[in-house]
């Protein structure tokens, strides 16, 4: 169990480094809270301005749009969860190393390298180095303590 549980851990700390991409991104892109209320009107104000892109700022940082600003974090999260994944327990995620690999390339590609520079960029290679470790991994049957008690 040691080199798998080594990997295991090795993809923890990969995906904490996430999670703190994350958060550093969201510090440095704080959501707004300014709602234009009065400076909006309920028809057109001209031929080339819509009332209802009137609150563009509140929907860039709360709704749908505002979720690339969060991807690091929420991917990081779940990475970091599935360690000793108490709410994952349900599907079982992952199950070996093969799909533990491919989590930490997916990491690597949607979580990391986008973000905070060359840090992001460093950590998004170090995940896919490691996914592709893991992959290897798994077809020498390696398995973490975590994906035995899955199996049993």
């Amino acid at each position: 169990y040691a080199t798998g549980d080594f990997l295991a851990i090795a993809g923890t700390l990969v995906s904490v480094m996430t999670v703190i991409i994350g958060l550093i991104y969201a510090w440095a892109k704080p959501p707004s809270f300014e709602w234009k209320w009065h400076d909006c009107p309920w028809s057109n104000p001209d031929e080339y301005t819509l009332w209802v892109d009137c609150n563009q700022k509140w929907q860039t940082s709360w709704g749908m749009t505002a979720l690339p600003n969060y991807t690091a974090l929420i991917i990081g999260i779940v990475g970091v969860a599935m360690y000793q994944p108490q709410t994952l327990e349900v599907v079982g995620f992952p199950r070996n190393m093969l799909q533990y690999g491919i989590w930490l390339i997916v990491q690597g590609f949607v979580g990391d390298f986008g973000y905070c520079g060359k840090l992001g960029v460093v950590t998004g290679y170090v995940s896919c180095i490691l996914g592709v470790i893991c992959i290897v991994a798994s077809a020498f049957d390696i398995k973490s303590t975590r994906m035995r008690n899955i199996e049993k």
